[in-house]
């Protein structure tokens, strides 16, 4: 009886044993004993070293490739601005969590100088470094609550503070209505000028992040350039605590300063110097008493500038942080392999934070280019990704496609993401013989063309339609502004136009009719029909 009793004991104290390994094997951020994820370029030693990478912490906000869609219908019927609230938050304290971990792991690390410039990182629970060879590599695997690492495809260039930030005083806006001044034919097209007069809608309240090399500033934008209440200006001091000095207007993230205009103003009329300044005149455009045009889609709203290559995570952390409604992506990156993901779930979990991240489809459809891309390769980072960037393909004025247009549909099968094939573009706008206003305030007719002006006016007819009801999720616009879309390709949505030409005013009627509903008014008060096609005072440019 004694040996029985002495076996059961032994029994209970292994099993007692066992359900603490158990218990501390799956304790949320800790090594579950799954083998850490490794881009296999990393495992391969096909990079060069030391190399950049980044790291995934095993807690995340979407913890898998169908985890947006779970939550999105989780948190159906909320407002935007209390899910940003919510998710930034839930975020940030995954971060810490992880981090506290594993930081004096990493600490030991940098003492030994197996890595090197970490940069932590909130909107995904990670952060990156530099790893020196492959064995240190190993070494990063080893700490706690580590499940993927990506070398990171997006080179981060040395910070390099250089050039002379320059600043704009608040000025005063005009309140005259946009459409007593000319307007290009787009607006029309798109139909944002019938916002403009029937509901008297111009974007005001809205802020728009872009995403560019270069910014050059003029009349038509200074005034609803975006001015940070925190900070500031020019005083050389951090006044919001947030870690960059005078980010004012925006923020370069390249230079560590707040010069938005590192190109000298030599050359600055050059397209490739004016490309974040048309992209910024195509979205909010407006009119002053000196200045006859407005080539904006929302004139009423603002726009701040980021300028960065490879900081994805803080620039999104950036714009999150000011309240930031859209952010504007006009360029294409190729070559990302299993890093996607990466963008992809950072761009997810900003989408969560109440960011519409827009793009242009891409020009890397003409076989004689030396960018060409076969598909599905040839919508790139970062508008291949589905749901959290909506993408916009560029059509001409009659509603046909420019043959340098790229086209989907777009693939993803990585360690993360197995969608397989997906429907993209999402939408159509206009790419092709666009005015283009100049800094000195003159236009010039069909000056223009390329998909990243189409992207622009997706990113300025989302901001129209926010100011129609800024609570409104990103996954119920996407549905507003596909449905509504008139359609210009073959019957339904199809991977050259997506579901077709958007329009706006009748989004912006289904917005505000469900923002009717949703607060107890009479639907029906809302215009029942469409009005017939407005033509402002003096000759549109065609």
């Amino acid at each position: 009886m004694n040996r029985f009793i002495a076996y059961i004991f032994v029994l209970v104290i292994f099993g007692s044993v066992l359900v603490g390994i158990v218990t501390l094997q799956t304790t949320p951020g800790t090594r579950t004993g799954k083998e850490v994820w490794v881009m296999p370029v990393l495992e391969r030693g096909m990079v060069s070293w030391p190399c950049p990478v980044v790291v995934w912490f095993s807690e995340q906000f979407l913890s898998d490739g169908q985890a947006y869609q779970r939550r999105s219908a989780e948190f159906e019927g909320w407002k935007r601005s209390a899910l940003r609230r919510r998710v930034t938050a839930q975020l940030k304290r995954l971060s810490d969590n992880s981090w506290h971990r594993a930081e004096s792991g990493i600490d030991r690390l940098l003492r030994e100088k197996k890595i090197s410039r970490v940069e932590r990182h909130w909107i995904i629970n990670g952060f990156s470094c530099r790893v020196n060879s492959p064995g240190d590599l190993k070494a990063l695997k080893g700490l706690p609550g580590v499940s993927k690492i990506f070398a990171q495809m997006d080179k981060r260039p040395p910070a390099s503070s250089t050039g002379e930030a320059r600043f704009h005083g608040p000025v005063r806006a005009s309140e005259t209505n946009p459409l007593t001044y000319n307007h290009p034919w787009y607006s029309q097209r798109l139909q944002a000028d019938q916002v403009w007069r029937e509901f008297g809608l111009t974007g005001r309240g809205i802020i728009n992040i872009i995403h560019d090399t270069n910014f050059v500033f003029s009349k038509n934008l200074i005034h609803n350039l975006y001015r940070s209440p925190g900070e500031i200006p020019d005083n050389g001091a951090d006044d919001d605590n947030n870690g960059y000095v005078d980010d004012y207007h925006g923020y370069n993230f390249n230079q560590r300063n707040a010069n938005l205009t590192p190109r000298t103003e030599a050359g600055s009329n050059s397209p490739k110097n004016l490309h974040g300044f048309y992209c910024a005149s195509i979205i909010c455009g407006a009119g002053q008493p000196e200045a006859s045009f407005v080539p904006g889609i929302a004139p009423g709203a603002q726009w701040g500038a980021v300028i960065g290559h490879g900081r994805i995570e803080e620039m999104v952390e950036w714009a999150v942080t000011h309240g930031a409604d859209t952010y504007s992506m006009s360029f294409s990156l190729a070559g990302f392999g299993q890093y996607r993901s990466h963008w992809r779930k950072v761009l997810e979990h900003g989408a969560f934070c109440g960011l519409y991240f827009v793009s242009g489809a891409g020009n890397f459809a003409r076989p004689d280019s030396k960018k060409f891309a076969r598909v599905p390769f040839q919508m790139r980072t970062p508008e291949d990704i589905p749901n959290a960037v909506f993408s916009a393909a560029g059509v001409r004025q009659d509603g046909t496609r420019p043959p340098f247009s790229s086209q989907g549909p777009v693939e993803w099968q990585t360690e993360c993401y197995q969608d397989g094939l997906v429907l993209k573009p999402d939408i159509s706008a206009f790419n092709a013989a666009l005015p283009g206003l100049m800094p000195d305030g003159t236009v010039l007719p069909q000056n223009i063309a390329g998909n990243s002006y189409a992207g622009a006016m997706l990113c300025g007819s989302i901001a129209l339609m926010l100011s129609a009801d800024p609570e409104i999720l990103v996954w119920d616009l996407r549905e507003i502004i596909t449905s509504t879309a008139t359609d210009i390709g073959p019957p339904g949505p199809d991977n050259q136009t997506g579901h077709g030409l958007i329009n706006c005013y009748e989004a912006v009627r289904e917005i505000l009719r469900r923002k009717a509903v949703r607060q107890g008014p009479v639907a029906s008060s809302l215009p029942n029909k469409q009005p017939a096609l407005f033509t402002a005072s003096g000759n549109p440019l065609n």
